[in-house]
């Protein structure tokens, strides 16, 4: 019996060894003829489930390893704090722009970040949509709704691995057949404007195709809603200055017809909306305020458990239009967390124990400094801000996203600090280095232990209480959404483009919201006010508040690296700094420091990143060009 070739998608050498190891992972297909695994609807469909496990984004695994970018240090949102196992050594490789030693390493190789893995695995993911695709005319004992189904999602993947590579790598040859084996290909390089259209074109296919919703069975796959939320980033980063050289007014144009789309889609439907969290804002978080320091704000849970929250069950937030498939913490039978890259993102050592895999990034001063006043002005423009009493009054998403000295956290049993609070200050009330901060007097063979190193902790990602030893042993009864879209970022990507293209109080053709409307409504459904008038005076004005109000909306979410290269800004001196904040107790509260400790903003030279402008798009691994000159590396690289 003849078995299925599955033709690769590029004859480039990485990619003959990369077959056998993908019909390793599908071995139910081996001994299988086509016309078997396409002729039925259960196969088929298991046939196509191959390419969700080569997607990674920004909130993926591969395996039960992420996409180590790592985009929050790219972005300049955080920074690891791990020391040994060569992190954050690969980190001095990317700060100082060396992508193409990166994407040079091997995928399989155990060393951090992984660059190259999205490049390989997209490849692999689009070879296996393509196949599905060309045979599905062979089903034979599925509806034309089921076929309709598998098509949809085919198209949408194809489309949404095109853009996670492209936005990376630019242009790319966009296949929609196998190449044979035995082809020769001599194809260069398409440009990204080209990508786009028929990424677009394939979004266009997925939407026709795809249903409103699925039944239970059908969970965690893409709908209309998806493949439309898919549309708005993709027309937005085209729109944007990186890839909208020319300028084009009308590339913005489409960009917010296109968010517009998916927002109507959430009106008409009634399946979307926006979180209803607005009571937060009533939150007391004034010096010495009952909610300043809590874990957990009541106020905020309708808004934090969108992320993160308590049990295992899986509940879809309204606000969400597409996750990932991550019913447990704990898989059964398995030696890691799921969903893993968010939990060892952003996590300390007293929640994964002595695991040598997670990377913990601690947020940073500059970085936390988008986060608004409770009274809609930035840090330096409203003069009731103290930069000695930092943690007060703020933003309520400020309360979710980030946790500072003295908040209460439950930790694990034997842990270096099981004093039950975050302690981040170089000097605490004690007179010694705070707990949770990395003692530089470790010894070397201590370094794998994950310690923060900025004096601020990511909170918005992990549940209070969790915690994780090594293999299964922790405790798990907490859920951790791996969102790929959800609402707010369609309202931000419209408020952007209706500004670039109509001005803040422009609308979209057949849009009932303006720009700055569109702002608001994310905003006030935290109970902040209004955008400020000081920053909704001009197209420009409110660009800045846009992006800033992305900063904080989407923070953490691995939204801010790529909002800084399209925007064209990653360069910038205040987006290649990085600062920690240094807390040193001063003996008692006075009225030059309100909470007792001193707050320093440091620089850190060392870690300052180097961004050109080849930087902005990544280079492809040299091999490819080895192996197929024609193909190109990409420019300045």
């Amino acid at each position: 019996m003849k078995k299925i070739v599955y033709s690769i998608v590029l004859t480039f050498f990485w990619m003959l060894s990369g077959c056998e190891d993908y019909l390793d992972k599908v071995e139910e297909f081996e001994g299988l003829q086509q016309e078997d695994v396409f002729s039925d609807i259960q196969l088929a469909s298991d046939f196509l489930d191959g390419a969700y496990t080569r997607l990674i984004s920004e909130t993926s695994a591969r395996d039960h390893r992420s996409d180590w970018l790592p985009g929050l240090t790219m972005s300049g949102e955080g920074y690891p704090g791990r020391l040994g196992l060569n992190v954050p050594e690969t980190y001095s490789i990317y700060a100082q722009g060396d992508y193409l030693s990166l994407m040079n390493r091997p995928s399989q190789a155990q060393t951090t970040p992984y660059f190259v893995d999205r490049y390989y695995e997209g490849w692999k993911g689009i070879r296996t949509v393509n196949t599905l695709i060309e045979k599905a005319d062979q089903i034979q004992n599925g509806t034309q709704e089921e076929i309709n189904g598998l098509l949809g999602q085919a198209y949408f993947l194809r489309a949404y691995f095109y853009h996670l590579m492209t936005k990376r790598h630019g242009g790319l040859v966009y296949l929609k057949t196998n190449l044979d084996l035995n082809a020769s290909f001599d194809r260069e390089r398409d440009a990204y404007e080209n990508n786009v259209t028929n990424m677009l074109a394939d979004l266009d296919m997925a939407i026709d195709l795809l249903p409103t919703s699925w039944n239970s069975g059908g969970y965690g796959r893409p709908t209309k809603g998806a493949a439309l939320a898919l549309r708005s980033r993709i027309t937005l980063f085209a729109a944007s200055p990186l890839a909208n050289t020319s300028g084009s007014q009308e590339l913005w144009e489409a960009a917010a017809s296109a968010a517009w789309d998916m927002i109507d889609h959430a009106n008409t439907t009634g399946l979307f909306q926006l979180i209803d969290a607005s009571d937060a804002i009533n939150m007391d978080v004034d010096e010495g305020g009952a909610d300043l320091f809590v874990s957990e704000p009541v106020q905020l849970a309708p808004y934090r458990n969108m992320f993160v929250g308590p049990g295992t069950a899986k509940v879809i937030p309204q606000e969400v239009i597409f996750m990932e498939l991550n019913s447990l913490f704990d898989l059964p039978g398995s030696s890691y967390l799921n969903p893993v890259p968010r939990l060892s993102l952003t996590v300390g050592f007293d929640i994964i124990k002595g695991n040598t895999s997670p990377m913990n990034i601690g947020t940073l001063a500059n970085f936390i400094a988008h986060f608004e006043t409770k009274n809609g002005l930035d840090i330096e423009d409203d003069p009731s801000y103290n930069p000695q009493n930092p943690f007060i009054n703020r933003d309520p998403r400020f309360y979710n996203a980030v946790l500072f000295d003295g908040v209460p956290w439950q930790h694990t049993v034997g842990a270096i600090n099981n004093t039950g609070f975050a302690d981040l200050a170089l000097v605490n009330e004690d007179g010694r280095r705070g707990l949770d901060l990395h003692d530089p007097a470790t010894p070397t063979s201590r370094l794998w232990r994950i310690m923060n190193l900025t004096g601020l902790r990511i909170r918005k990602w992990v549940p209070n209480g969790a915690f994780w030893q090594s293999g299964n042993n922790g405790l798990f009864d907490f859920y951790v959404n791996n969102i790929h879209f959800r609402l707010a970022e369609i309202y931000l990507n419209y408020a952007e483009a209706a500004n670039e293209a109509f001005g803040p109080t422009g609308t979209a053709p057949g849009a009932s919201l303006t720009a700055l409307e569109a702002v608001n409504q994310v905003r006030n459904r935290v109970g902040m006010p209004d955008v400020n008038p000081l920053y909704t005076g001009s197209r420009e004005t409110l660009r800045e508040r846009i992006q800033t109000e992305r900063a904080v909306e989407l923070c953490f979410e691995g939204h801010r690296y790529d909002d800084l290269r399209r925007w064209k800004i990653a360069h910038l001196e205040e987006q290649t700094k990085v600062e920690f904040l240094v807390m040193r107790w001063q003996g008692g509260p006075s009225a030059t420091y309100p909470t007792g400790f001193s707050f320093v903003i440091e620089e850190q030279a060392n870690l300052r990143k180097t961004f050109n402008e080849r930087n902005y798009w990544w280079p492809i691994p040299s091999s490819e060009i080895a192996a197929v000159p024609s193909f190109r590396q990409t420019p300045g690289w």
